[in-house]
């Protein structure tokens, strides 16, 4: 009889790869993990436990129902809060404006009684109100319309709490600045936006949503007038890098862009309030000295000379 002959490498090779099949898991990792199973005893169910875990979700559930019901009932009180805060702000507003009006009134009278007593009349004055603001002013210029892009007629998906990107404001303060200083440079003499006269202490700023001018907010469409040489401010303000920015806008983002030339236009006055500056002087330290009184303001309407 024959010796069985010895396996052969194949027959080795095809032993190993039915283990490794068969025991994907080292032995030791195996070891490891009984002997630690046996260290550790398993804990016994208590007669409490679900008791105690029936309580927790009734806390729980309790706790939202109240939440809720409190949520709820303070609503009706915080949207009377928000309404009488909205008549306040109303009624506010209107107060301001009668009051604004009628010290244009009493100012109109002030400068007529002070051009009564002098004697012929003071270019020099005039000069000076229409640079101040306090004097309205009619004459020819021109006339940007800017306006953001028409919103989608779909709602736009978004998450809870974000502003979807369609939405979001493309015309900032910056650009309105951008286009008030850009015609001042090209020397209008008066410029308004959406009928508030710019004087010198103007600003333009931008706070939360909104457009600041001088501390009253504006929306868009934003209408911006300039009186002055109309040929010479409708050319330097076409050639100018924010017209050539705001065209990349309109074609680009869909903003609306527009400017004309006016043979005519009315810019109303402002109320200018009497400056004060820091001055020398004995006064504690941070403490201002010193003013400069402001012309006297006419309410007459002057006739740019352009």
């Amino acid at each position: 009889m024959a010796a069985p002959t010895p396996p052969g490498p194949v027959s080795r090779t095809t032993a190993i790869l039915d283990d490794l099949l068969a025991n994907p898991l080292d032995p030791g990792y195996r070891l490891a993990f009984q002997s630690a199973q046996g260290s550790q005893p398993s804990r016994a169910r208590r007669w409490w436990d679900g008791p105690v875990l029936w309580l927790a979700c009734v806390a729980v559930g309790l706790l939202l129902v109240v939440a809720y019901q409190q949520q709820h009932r303070s609503a009706p009180t915080r949207e009377t809060a928000r309404k009488d805060l909205i008549v306040r702000i109303e009624r506010l507003q209107a107060a301001g404006n009668s009051l604004d009006a009628r010290a244009k009134t009493l100012a109109g009278e002030v400068a007529g009684l002070r051009n009564a007593q002098l004697p012929g009349n003071d270019d020099e004055l005039r000069r000076m109100e229409l640079e101040s603001g306090s004097l309205p002013v009619t004459g020819p210029g021109v006339q940007i319309q800017l306006d953001e892009p028409a919103p989608p007629t779909s709602a736009a998906n978004g998450r809870p709490g974000t502003t979807p990107q369609d939405q979001v404001a493309l015309l900032h303060d910056r650009d309105i600045r951008a286009v008030v200083n850009q015609l001042w440079a090209a020397g209008a003499e008066a410029v308004a936006v959406n009928n508030l006269r710019l004087t010198a202490t103007s600003f333009i700023r931008f706070a939360g949503e909104s457009v600041l001018v001088d501390f009253q907010p504006i929306s868009p469409p934003y209408t911006i007038e300039a009186i002055g040489n109309r040929d010479g401010l409708l050319v330097a303000f076409a050639d100018s890098p924010i017209a050539r920015q705001l065209k990349t806008m309109a074609a680009v983002e869909g903003i609306t862009f527009r400017f004309v030339g006016k043979s005519r236009l009315r810019l109303q006055s402002v109320t200018v309030s009497e400056p004060h500056y820091a001055g020398l002087g004995t006064a504690g330290p941070g403490t201002a000295t010193g003013s400069a009184a402001s012309p006297s303001p006419s309410p007459s309407a002057t006739e740019s000379p352009r």
